[in-house]
């Protein structure tokens, strides 16, 4: 019997919130399942979980009745794709063991798994602290593609939130560069917090910020999960468990030339060249002087000629020795995408010597990346 009534889109919407945590193919069902209830309060929920990210997730609908299923996720989630926007219509069948989905003349029948049987959620932190939305999700965009994917390290497979003076420190790296962005601002509340968030479950927190609208962000930490709650659901992540190598010895201290220029001039110069690169080498080799930059293509001697590019820069300013070193170039692109500001400054050493990226427009942020090894430097 169909009792309650929801717009297609919202329905759509929590679903696919939880599509990111459940497991497709698992060899405990439970875990391809969501559980779906109305609250005292007259929301629609959807609890999902995969053991290491959990998610609670609601909409703010006028419900009525005592529903609470678990429900195999990936079908449903199809069926309703292919259904026209307006209302769609759900409830317990008379027998109380199927759920009935359905729109018009269109009308579903799922199976019903045991709610008993669905894992428990981590708790709620009895000490939460506030943050910006907005900031978390600059931070989360900046330093994320710097986590390693395929690292022996545990601690590199995760971000690192850290407590500094004066505000919190984002940090990843993957060993071949480094992305920081320090946010000034009062001090985390909780001591001395030092958190590894996992990959995916930052990729999971994004999913809900993105599709949240309220200003502020409730942060917490209990039975090593990291707590994030907004106006639309919490999301819940297992903390890696190891210790995050001292990032402030990677960033460099002294360089031997600094060079400002535009950065959308830099990133197509990186891109045109790139296309020539080897797919060993995937670099560009830069070549920076106080006449300007050129950007080349890097193709290996030992590989057949495929082509190649060429472009010269006009520097905005310049100090320092003549430096040549070459650079992945999809670790370039990736920096500047994120990176704020018309103007980018670079800052290098000599020979094999990290590289620096930052924007005066940009405070708080910096990139670092170690240089490819130059033929004629082998």
């Amino acid at each position: 019997m169909i009792s309650n009534t929801v717009e297609r889109d919202i329905l759509l919407e929590l679903f696919q919130l939880a599509q990111g945590i459940v497991e497709r193919k698992s060899l405990n069902p439970i875990l391809s399942a969501v559980v779906l209830s109305s609250t005292l309060e007259g929301n629609l929920e959807v609890q999902a979980t995969n053991m290491e990210e959990s998610l609670r997730a609601k909409a703010g609908e006028n419900l009525s009745g005592d529903l609470k299923v678990a429900i195999p996720l990936i079908r449903i989630v199809d069926f309703i794709k292919e259904l026209s926007p307006g209302p769609v219509s759900f409830g317990l069948s008379e027998e109380g063991n199927l759920l009935m989905v359905g729109q018009k003349k269109v009308l579903a029948h799922l199976p019903i798994l045991s709610v008993e049987d669905f894992p428990i959620l981590p708790p709620v932190p009895d000490v939460t602290f506030p943050m910006n939305r907005g900031v978390l999700i600059e931070a989360f965009s900046k330093v994320f593609f710097s986590i390693a994917t395929d690292s022996i390290s545990t601690a590199l497979k995760g971000l690192l939130i850290k407590n500094i003076d004066g505000g919190v420190a984002f940090v990843s790296t993957d060993g071949h560069r480094l992305s920081l962005l320090e946010v000034k601002g009062p001090e985390i509340s909780q001591g001395n917090l030092e958190l590894i968030v996992p990959r995916k479950g930052i990729q999971e927190m994004k999913r809900l910020l993105d599709r949240s609208s309220g200003e502020q962000v409730q942060l917490g930490v209990a039975q090593n999960h990291l707590y994030a709650a907004t106006e639309r659901g919490e999301i819940f992540v297992r903390l890696l468990d190891a210790k995050y190598p001292n990032y402030q010895k990677v960033i460099p201290q002294e360089f031997t030339a600094k060079v400002v220029l535009s950065k959308e001039s830099l990133q197509k110069a990186v891109k045109r060249a790139s296309l020539f690169s080897s797919d060993r080498l995937r670099g560009v080799r830069m070549e920076v002087g106080p006449k300007g930059i050129r950007i080349l293509s890097m193709v290996g001697s030992d590989e057949p000629f495929s082509g190649s590019a060429v472009e010269e820069l006009e520097l905005i300013g310049f100090s320092g020795e003549e430096v040549k070193l070459g650079l992945n170039a999809r670790y370039v692109a990736d920096v500047l995408s994120v990176l704020d500001g018309e103007e980018v400054t670079i800052e290098m050493g000599s020979r094999l010597w990290p590289v620096k990226f930052t924007s005066k427009d940009d405070p708080g942020y910096l990139h670092i990346v170690m240089p490819l090894q130059l033929e004629e430097e082998s």
